[in-house]
This record gives structure tokens, C-alpha cells and sequence, in this order.
């Protein structure tokens, strides 16, 4: 297990209902599958994954599903278990997924008092019409109350997720929603391009014209619209989707474009230590009952070194606005960039997607939109 500072991540997967368009391990909220799992969760924190006794941590994120919708004192409990388990660093970023209409005063005042020093709201949009055709449980002024909720509860790290391309969206829309968010006063702010696999609801209803989505080169162009109205806001975009004021970036999210190690707890969740990758039963059934008797979560893991850790170095750095340093990597790993990779750097950079700076090469705007295309080259 590698010495640097862990991110720990713990997976929270009940909501309220599944959105259209998620395919994320998520379950509809049941409490007595919910007390049973969380058992279950505390039972595998304690183990630790491996890590020794009181191996220090910098992060931890509770992702879901929906964490904000579980009981009051269910994060507090993790939390408990966390810092029994790891050290965690005096100014650790303790990050909770939230949906509106799931706070309230009790849950946010125990997760301030139990350490909880940053919330990921998911607004989505500000037009309620929009959240209805996603399949979203709020409104927009659900969105304002649980922000005002967070303020007064203390919370002076909030993040905003939002996505472009939901059904009913127009550049008029997606802009009010962009000039609320960002005047909100959060501190950080995710742009979600909407991303549809062939088994989520929304994209079954697309593929059978029963809805309608915005065109695709009209929300590329608002992306890169969006990216210079947020910079004109004092945003810092550090990341393909993420924009923060200074000093607010999301330190555990950055553990995974940057390939530190991070253990993760729960259902379906995969952990990377550097050297391997493993992933847990995603059946909450399956996770519960492997638990109860003793057994390991894992189901999966796979080698990530060599010719595969090169290439997700090359597209997980490309992903950050800082970019690749092509001299470092050279250094750290004591050969020269193979071939393949530096001929598709050299036709990204003639085709305007990559941009050098020295030895340093990072993706421009209209790379960003292309990403998946560029990143399909280093895999």
C-alpha cells in the first residue's frame, strides 16, 4: 500500500427514485435494506480494505445514490468509523453528495458537527421543467432552499452539479440556470454534459422519439459559452466539468485524475492503490451477504502498471486544465513516450484539440468536446 495520503470514498446508494437518465448503483430508499446495509458498510470500514492501522487520509467522500436521504445519524456513525479505522488529516475534505428536498436542519447540523465540511448539491437545472422531463424529485426552489438551509447551518464549501442537454433545454434556459448557479455564491460548480447508455429509461425514450433532446452541436457550442461566462465569474476550470473558486477544488475528486490512492467502501465500489484496482460486489444483496459471513466484498481486481498505467496517466492527466507534463512522464517512467501516443499528440495538436506549452501539452476547449474521440487513442 502506497504511503501517500488516501482518499476514502463510501457508497450510499438509495434515493428517492432513479432519475431517467442514471446508471449509477443505485436502489429505490427501503429502511430495512438501508439499516442492513449500512451494517454492512461499517463492518467493511472497520476491516479497512487492507490498509494498515491508522494509515493517514486527506479525503472522504460519501457518493450514492443519495447520501443526504439517509437517517441523521448514519454519516456521523461512518464518520465514527472512519477516524477509528484511518488518521485522518487535520484538514481533511469530508465531501456529501445532497439532493434537494432531502435536508433539514437536524441532518445538517449533525453532519457539520460531525465533520462534514463540504456538500455536492445536485440542482441539475433551475427550470422545472427540465427536472420533470429528467425524472428529478425537485424543483428549482427546492434548489435555493437547501442552499440557504446549508449557509445557515454553517457550510461554507458547496458545490453545484448541473447538466447540459436534458430534455426541454434551450440555450435562453441553460443560461438562466448557469446565471443562478453561478450567483449563487457556491464555490464550486460541476458541468455534466447529459451522457445516455443504452439501458437507462431516458435513452430507451429517446431512441423511440419519445422525447426530444436538445441538438448536439448547439450544446457543445453552450459548453464552451459556459466556460468563458464562468471564467468572466472568478471560476477556475481545473477539470473537463469542474470549475471552483480559487482554492476549492474538490482535493478527493483529484485524487483520481492524478492515479492516487483511494479506498472505497460499499456496493459496486473500486478502489486503486497505486498498483491495482478492485471492485466490490455491485448487488447490495450479494455485498450484504458477503459481509455477514466474513467474507470479502471483492469481486474483481486487475493489474493497472506498465503499458496500462501509461495510458491512463496519458488520458486522466489530459482531463485536468493543467495538462501533461511529456518531460516529467519521461523521467518518471525512464522511456520515451511510445510511438502510437506521440504520433496522436502531434495530429491532436495540427488539429487544433491539444495545445503544448514547452514539454507541458493540455487539451484546448474545443478538445474538451472531443475528449472521448482523443482519449479512445490512449487506451
Amino acid at each position: 500500500m502506497p504511503q501517500a495520503e488516501l482518499g476514502l470514498y463510501l457508497h450510499l446508494p438509495f434515493c428517492l427514485s432513479r432519475c431517467l437518465y442514471c446508471h449509477f448503483n443505485s436502489v429505490v430508499f427501503d429502511a430495512a435494506l438501508e439499516a442492513r446495509y449500512a451494517a454492512a458498510l461499517l463492518r467493511e470500514v472497520n476491516r479497512g480494505a487492507g490498509a494498515p492501522e491508522g494509515a493517514g487520509a486527506g479525503s472522504v467522500y460519501f457518493g450514492g445514490g443519495t447520501p443526504s436521504l439517509l437517517p441523521a445519524g448514519r454519516i456521523a456513525a461512518l464518520l465514527d468509523a472512519c477516524r477509528g479505522r484511518f488518521r485522518l488529516s487535520d484538514d481533511c475534505e469530508i465531501s456529501l453528495e445532497a439532493n434537494p428536498g432531502t435536508l433539514s436542519e437536524e441532518k445538517a447540523a449533525l453532519w457539520r458537527s460531525s465533520g462534514v465540511n463540504r456538500v455536492s448539491l445536485g440542482a441539475q437545472s433551475f427550470s422545472d421543467g427540465e427536472l420533470v422531463a429528467a425524472g428529478r424529485a425537485h424543483t428549482a426552489a427546492m434548489t435555493l432552499e437547501a442552499l440557504a438551509l446549508l449557509r445557515k447551518s454553517g457550510f461554507d464549501n458547496i458545490s453545484l452539479d448541473l447538466m447540459l442537454g436534458l430534455p426541454q433545454q434551450t440555450p435562453r434556459s441553460w443560461r438562466r440556470t448557469l446565471e443562478r448557479a453561478a450567483s449563487s455564491g457556491v464555490e464550486h460548480l460541476s458541468l455534466y454534459m447529459l451522457d445516455l447508455d443504452e439501458e437507462c429509461l431516458l435513452g430507451v425514450m429517446a431512441r423511440e422519439g419519445k422525447v426530444t433532446l436538445p441538438d448536439g452541436d448547439e450544446t457543445a457550442d453552450l459548453y464552451a459559452e459556459s466556460v468563458e461566462y464562468l471564467r468572466g465569474c472568478g471560476f477556475e476550470q481545473y477539470e473537463i466539468s469542474n470549475f471552483s473558486r480559487p482554492g476549492r477544488r474538490s482535493r478527493h475528486n483529484l485524487k483520481y485524475w492524478r492515479r492516487e490512492p483511494v479506498l472505497a467502501f460499499g456496493a459496486g465500489a473500486c478502489s486503486f492503490d497505486g498498483g491495482r484496482r478492485r471492485a466490490n460486489a455491485s448487488s447490495l444483496e450479494d455485498y450484504c451477504r458477503r459481509i455477514e459471513s466474513g467474507r470479502s466484498p471483492e469481486v474483481r481486481s486487475e493489474s493497472v502498471e506498465g503499458e496500462r498505467a501509461l495510458s491512463e496517466t496519458l488520458f486522466l492527466s489530459l482531463r485536468l486544465t493543467e495538462g501533461l507534463d511529456l518531460d516529467r512522464l519521461a523521467a518518471s517512467t525512464g522511456a520515451p513516450l511510445p510511438e502510437g501516443y506521440a504520433a496522436a499528440i502531434e495530429e491532436f495538436l495540427a488539429r487544433g484539440w491539444i495545445e503544448r506549452e514547452g514539454s507541458r501539452v493540455r487539451l484546448t476547449v474545443p478538445g474538451m468536446l472531443l475528449s472521448n474521440e482523443i482519449f479512445r487513442e490512449f487506451v
